[in-house]
């Protein structure tokens, strides 16, 4: 009995070691980064491209589909994408019962929808709607043009060489949390600049939604920035078209699905400000025919 107690002890211990050691790393494992990448030509046009994958990237934190890594000089981020999430389990990669056939293929188109999004939203970030997300590369081909490995470190200071010929990132402007400088605004006062901040988020959805292009997770809080002039999305993997849905039409219906978690969580926050706010959004639709 007491050999069974010391063995449960043990298993305790060694769970419990794992679940600090992953909350220490706040889950990152370059394993997860990898995947073998397609052959495809890659256009690199920004000259500030070469100087910011020299600089050393420090971990930042994890989203959904992507960890983030900032620059030495605090003006670029580097976004690594979470392959793993796309890819089958070690239960049903390794377990190959006949009664699990259905479940693996169900899964793995599941997996390979959700895979097929997030590529085709980085695409639109990058290529229609770059300067509304400070997208500055997107590198998603094997190269052969980059001298010089990506360097990051993890939370815990661990540097990692990463080839940037075959290694997936997506390198961006770093913005200020849009949020973040609204309630600074607040706390001192300055409506006219927590209005202005407003204005700027409106602009950035206005553009996007013009482009019948919906947004799957239309979060203010913490998926948009703001350099001071204007508002950035700086999440960049919930970007889709729906089908049958073109013109004013997807214009609309995009614009009206953002907005409705922002109109209640102002109406919280700020009365008066939401009041505005929302003669704001009734202009912009009433704008647009039909």
């Amino acid at each position: 009995m007491k050999r069974f107690g010391c063995l449960l002890l043990l298993i305790g211990l060694c769970a419990g070691v794992g679940k600090v050691w992953h909350w220490a790393k706040d889950g990152f494992n370059i394993n997860r980064t990898f995947c073998e990448l397609p052959e495809g030509a890659v256009s690199v046009e920004d000259d500030r491209i070469e100087g910011a994958l020299a600089q050393t990237y420090t971990y930042l934190g994890r989203g959904h589909q992507c960890y983030a890594f900032g620059s030495a000089d605090g003006k670029y981020v580097v976004k690594l994408p979470r392959y793993d999430r796309y890819g089958l389990s070690f239960f049903l990669r390794s377990c190959r019962f006949s009664f699990l056939d259905e479940a693996r293929k169900t899964t793995k188109a599941d997996l390979d929808h959700r895979f097929s999004f997030i590529l085709e939203s980085f695409r639109i970030a990058y290529e229609e709607l770059k300067e509304d997300t400070a997208v500055i590369y997107l590198h998603l081909n094997k190269t052969n043009c980059w001298k010089t490995p990506l360097k990051i470190k993890d939370r815990l200071g661990r540097t990692y060489l990463l080839d940037a010929d075959r290694t997936a990132f997506i390198l961006q402007e770093k913005k200020p949390i849009m949020m973040a400088a609204f309630q600074e605004c607040l706390k001192r006062g300055d409506r006219k600049g927590a209005e202005e901040i407003l204005d700027a988020f409106l602009a950035v959805v206005v553009k996007r939604a013009e482009k019948g292009i919906y947004n799957k997770d239309p979060s203010f809080l913490r998926n948009f920035g703001w350099d001071g002039e204007r508002g950035i999305q700086i999440d960049i993997g919930s970007f889709y078209r729906k089908l049958g849905k073109t013109g004013t039409a997807a214009s609309r219906q995009s614009f009206s699905e953002t907005m409705g978690p922002v109109r209640l969580w102002l109406a919280q926050v700020d009365p008066e400000i939401s009041e505005r706010f929302e003669k704001k959004v009734q202009s912009i639709k009433e704008s647009w025919p039909g």
